[in-house]
């Protein structure tokens, strides 16, 4: 099984991502592997009949394929936005599983459940019986747009109190994606996407803006190729339709999707402070009673004329773990069937928010707050890692002893829970970016969390010690975002493999490779013997301290392996075991807010500090 998460329309990812993968591979789109003699007219004409329900069509000269049979992909959600070719990505996914049905599969991410706006605040693409784009394109109008409830007093465009949105469609886009959606460029990369399809896909290049191939560059000559602001528009509608793209993922995507001892989700478990706090005072766990993760049931804004509906999870039959993956998947399908078939151009969710009981629950669902209601309870928006790190894993020092514990620690408790309780073995997920490398956390001795969203990789930095007796050569640094529109690079990458058992019920492997940020090709060990790996690399170690180094991947690293306190860059001073590779090389990395740095120590000089040297260094090969 491979994991990947957090695309964000990065074309140049994902071609990466194929390149270097262990189970993926290109197929020319003209190649049926059943029947050599297919032509390019036999090809079109199957994919106008594999088609003929959806709005698009499969225009590229590849597309990804399977290596073998026994293999699947699981994409972790976050779909489009700032990767420049949001179709692309998407196209490229939905038709490997349009041939893979149950071999791929993806869960819902925050990018993905706020697209469900677009039809709502920018209206639905215009029908028109001229083939003329242009024609169609000036018939485009947007809907009244009353304002958003967050935005209310701040006298920001938008405000419900004034000023309202804009009522010219280019102009509404720019604001809904820039101002209320985090995609401020996510305008004009569509515009170059669609102008990169009129010029015929011109696609040899590995990157945007390559000097070296002008005559196959992304760059478009805008004298020949004119997107206008009214094109743009109408493709976020009709891909924003139930049968366009991002219509067509968003009703296969599940929330919560688990595949054997395996649960993928987006963000995290769907803890608050409220819901342990309240769970801690009544002595009991959390997962007791499952309703605080079905937040839709209790509505946040009563109708007065609703006929009162249950409101616990019991009510709904939901008693384990397992009930509720099927019952917030349920969630899931129900709301974006019902928001298409209820869209209409006077209802915009955004004006109050909230849950309703009305068929935008989900958009709701998959924010971080609720307005007036405090945190969501969502495994889409929350995270393992809100500041940077796991710090809710790690273990109290002195400081959090003395004030008597903190809450942060209950995470770590009611995951412990929520383990014991389920029969998952581990949990990946996006949503909160690690770094050029996914980042494990070690729940107990089999159970796991790996965090796997690599989307700041560009901006990766690399520690070093001032040590006078350091080599250039073992300086390592980020080659950084180069032509990348995204902030991934050019090219780091992370493929996550597991391994279960025949019988799908247990974990046989959990490793990650790739290529880090400062272009280095990484492979880790199997996560599962993480530690007798680490003994065998610690065989010239004899001090009491060395057995600690030994079962610290996923966890806080040994003070003698890292920067102390004083030196690190960041405020806490502790160093997080992120990876244990292959040839014996350990990388830790600190985290703050969006800052990551990496450091890197080779098995020699782990040993030698083991050994009493307490020398760090950094090595040039993972």
């Amino acid at each position: 099984l491979s994991y990947f998460t957090d695309i964000e329309g990065d074309k140049f990812y994902l071609d990466r991502y194929v390149d270097n993968s262990k189970i993926l591979t290109w197929t020319a789109t003209t190649t049926n592997t059943t029947n050599t003699s297919t032509t390019i007219a036999d090809e079109k004409q199957q994919q106008k009949e594999d088609y003929d329900e959806y709005d698009y069509t499969f225009p590229y000269d590849r597309r990804i394929d399977f290596t073998g049979t026994n293999s699947m992909l699981v994409f972790g959600g976050d779909l489009w936005d700032k990767g420049g070719f949001d179709l692309y990505v998407t196209r490229q996914l939905l038709d490997l599983k349009r041939r893979y049905p149950d071999r791929v599969l993806w869960v819902i991410g925050n990018r993905d459940i706020n697209k469900l706006r677009i039809p709502q605040e920018l209206g639905l693409p215009p029908s028109s019986t001229s083939s003329s784009s242009s024609s169609s394109s000036s018939k485009i109008s947007v809907p009244y747009h009353p304002g958003l409830i967050w935005f209310q007093g701040s006298g920001r465009i938008g405000d419900p109190d004034g000023p309202l949105p804009p009522n010219e469609p280019g102009e509404r886009l720019k604001w809904i994606l820039g101002n209320t959606m985090g995609s401020p460029n996510a305008m004009e990369n569509r515009r170059q996407e669609l102008a990169w399809e009129a010029n015929g896909f011109r696609n040899t290049i590995t990157s945007l803006g390559d000097d070296d191939n002008d005559d196959d560059d992304y760059d478009y000559d805008q004298s020949r190729i004119q997107i206008s602001d009214l094109d743009v528009v109408r493709s976020y509608q009709e891909s924003c339709h139930p049968k366009g793209e991002m219509g067509l993922f968003l009703s296969q995507a599940l929330i919560a999707a688990p595949v054997g001892p395996i649960l993928f989700v987006h963000g995290s478990l769907p803890l608050t402070t409220d819901v342990m706090e309240k769970a801690k005072e009544e002595s009991k766990s959390v997962w007791d009673d499952l309703t605080f993760c079905m937040p839709w049931i209790k509505k946040t804004i009563q109708d007065p004329a609703s006929i009162s509906i249950p409101a616990s999870a019991s009510d709904y039959g939901v008693e384990t773990i397992e009930d509720w993956f099927g019952a917030i998947n349920a969630f899931c399908s129900d709301n974006i069937e019902v928001d298409y078939k209820e869209q209409s151009k006077t209802s915009i969710w955004a004006h109050r928010a909230g849950y309703t009981g009305a068929y935008s629950d989900l958009i709701q669902y998959g924010m971080g707050r609720i307005p007036g209601g405090g945190t969501n309870p969502t495994v889409i928006y929350n995270s393992f890692t809100p500041e940077g790190m796991p710090q809710s894993f790690f273990l109290p020092n002195e400081k959090d002893e003395e004030n008597g514990g903190s809450i942060m620690s209950d995470v770590a408790t009611c995951t412990r829970e929520f383990f014991k309780r389920s029969s998952i073995q581990l949990i990946l997920t996006g949503h909160k970016p690690q770094g050029d490398m996914p980042s494990p956390i070690r729940i107990d001795d089999s159970s796991w969390v790996i965090c796997a969203d690599t989307s700041y990789s560009g901006d990766t930095m690399w520690f070093h010690h001032d040590d006078e007796n350091m080599v250039p050569a073992a300086r390592r640094s980020n080659l950084g975002q180069g032509n990348s529109l995204s902030f991934r690079g050019d090219v780091a990458v992370s493929e996550v493999l597991v391994e279960i058992s025949k019988g799908g019920t247990t974990l046989e492997s959990v490793r990650y490779h790739g290529v880090l940020s400062d272009g280095t090709e990484y492979e880790s060990v199997n996560l599962l013997d993480a530690d007798s790996h680490s003994q065998q690399n610690n065989t010239i170690a004899s001090s009491s301290s060395s057995s600690s180094s030994c079962n610290t991947l996923g966890q806080v690293a040994p003070d003698f392996l890292v920067p102390t306190a004083s030196e690190s860059p960041h405020e806490d001073g502790r160093w997080w075991t992120k990876g244990i590779c292959r040839d014996g090389s350990h990388l830790y990395y600190a985290g703050e807010g969006y800052n990551v740095w990496n450091y890197v120590v080779s098995s020699t000089n782990e040993n030698k500090s083991n050994s009493g040297n307490n020398t760090h260094g950094n090595d040039n090969n993972s």
